[in-house]
């Protein structure tokens, strides 16, 4: 039996709505009561509200429990994903870390602790978020395009919500039942490996009938005076706040489970650098060339990129001192930053060609950082994932001594893992009731593909304890 955590996890985002602040009390209030510590995802600007209205009986309140973080403004126009809509990796990267560098520092100074997670505001989605939050020191990014049980991107712990409490429905005299249900369902699904179950609540939306961004900035909409959002009658509030608590004292006193924070969250998982040996990678090879995707080698988790730093550099040791490395730890890439180059028809090439295209693959690569958009081998220009292929093949021969040729396969280099499907993932965003009518972005969308090459599952230190 794996021991199954859960995370409350509470989108705190309402600054135009005065009242949604003594919500934040009452759930404070029962938390305590049951001894349960929460991750209250607070907006930059909605801390900074409570601080102007001099809610210091709020901010010590919440001081108590774990801050994230969930981005400096929320639904203001131009949202992040608006910003980012025809921007560059580098270019968008910067750009995410001088607009929420400041919020983050906000909170901080706040709340007197750094926030643990990043949480997405809606469907506020961009690939170059999770690096730029990383490279801010947060280490946890929540929601969007993920799954409920963590994986690595870019190298933050990503993770998704699986439960979300109906603050609408919680007023509803069958809705505690079901709810109940649907957890004992996802706790099931988890019990014999273990896992994380995340619920996810809007404390405003328990105070009112609609959510405060959607009364003022649907669609694009910018007014100059936000208007607060229409509120509940006070006994549905009531009803609805009832029925949470109701739900917590569940969660708290289910015997099997075990409430944890976001900042807890990535002591539980191994470090996402992991050390390869020759094994490992001959295995590994043998895996590329049956599926292209990431990989768990015994209880090491590869990405596509690590896979490419590992072969590149393997191959690079080869042509240099004409051994291959017993071991290897690659450090986190990134995925392409350019469109890569796709070929139309393969071709076979040396394997001592390979390996010198390969020497020089690893120089840029430590050099930007990032898997190369291109790699002349012979006298072919290739992308990354057809190069990493012939580079699996010429692992494979070296190992056992041989030479010859090797063949650099002709394939879409654009990933998206079936069982995944993150075209549709990226695209299912943009019905956010906040961007504007007919919001796309095709850079977003080939951004987010490219970074795939970074994503690998987390793997837990030991949740069967």
């Amino acid at each position: 039996m794996g021991t199954v955590y859960v995370i409350f996890q509470l989108d705190t985002e309402d600054f135009v709505t005065p009242e949604a602040d003594d919500v934040l009390l009452d759930l404070a209030e029962i938390f305590e009561k049951y001894g349960i510590r929460a991750s209250f995802a607070v907006v930059g600007e909605k801390a900074r509200a409570l601080r102007r209205r001099g809610r210091w009986d709020v901010i010590r309140a919440l001081r108590a429990h774990d801050i994230a973080y969930q981005s400096n403004y929320h639904s203001l126009h131009p949202t992040i994903a608006e910003q980012l809509r025809d921007s560059g990796w580098e270019d968008g990267v910067k750009l995410v870390i001088e607009r929420e560098g400041p919020g983050l520092r906000d909170l901080e100074e706040i709340f007197g602790q750094r926030p643990s997670a990043y949480i997405q505001p809606g469907g506020d989605w961009a690939p170059q978020v999770p690096y730029a939050m990383r490279e801010l020191g947060i280490q946890v990014y929540a929601d969007g395009i993920f799954e409920p049980q963590p994986h690595w991107f870019c190298g933050v712990l990503a993770i998704r919500y699986a439960l979300h409490f109906d603050e609408r429905r919680a007023s509803e005299p069958s809705y505690l039942s079901e709810v109940k249900t649907r957890f004992e369902e996802l706790y099931r699904s988890l019990r014999e490996e273990g896992g994380v179950i995340v619920v996810v609540l809007h404390p405003c939306m328990l105070r009112t009938e609609e959510f405060w961004d959607a009364v003022n900035f649907a669609r694009g909409a910018m007014p100059a005076q936000p208007r607060p959002a229409p509120l509940c009658r006070e006994e549905v509030y009531r009803a609805r706040l009832k029925t949470f608590e109701k739900f917590v004292a569940f969660v708290a006193e289910h015997e099997e489970v075990k409430v944890i924070t976001y900042r807890e969250l990535p002591d539980m998982y191994r470090d996402p650098v992991v050390e390869l040996s020759q094994d490992d990678l001959r295995v590994l090879a043998r895996r590329l060339l049956e599926r292209p995707s990431f990989h768990v080698i015994g209880d090491k988790p590869v990405s596509l990129a690590d896979a490419f730093y590992a072969l590149s550099l393997s191959l690079k040791a080869y042509r240099d001192r004409g051994v291959l490395p017993q071991r290897i730890v690659p450090p986190l890439v990134l995925g392409p930053l350019e469109e890569p180059m796709e070929l139309e028809k393969g071709f076979q090439v040396r394997v001592r060609d390979v390996v010198d295209a390969a020497a020089r693959a690893h120089s840029e690569l430590i050099n930007i950082r990032a898997v190369p958009s291109s790699i002349r081998v012979g006298s072919g220009e290739v992308g990354p994932l057809s190069f990493l292929l012939a580079m699996a093949r010429a692992y494979l021969i070296l190992v056992k001594g041989g030479e010859g040729y090797v063949e650099v396969p002709a394939l879409s280099e654009l990933l998206d893992f079936r069982e995944y499907n993150f075209k549709s993932r990226v695209a299912s965003q943009w019905s956010w009731v906040i961007f504007p009518e007919g919001f796309r972005s095709y850079r977003i969308l080939r951004l987010t593909l490219l970074q795939l090459w970074t994503l690998k599952p987390a793997i837990a230190r030991s949740l069967n304890t």
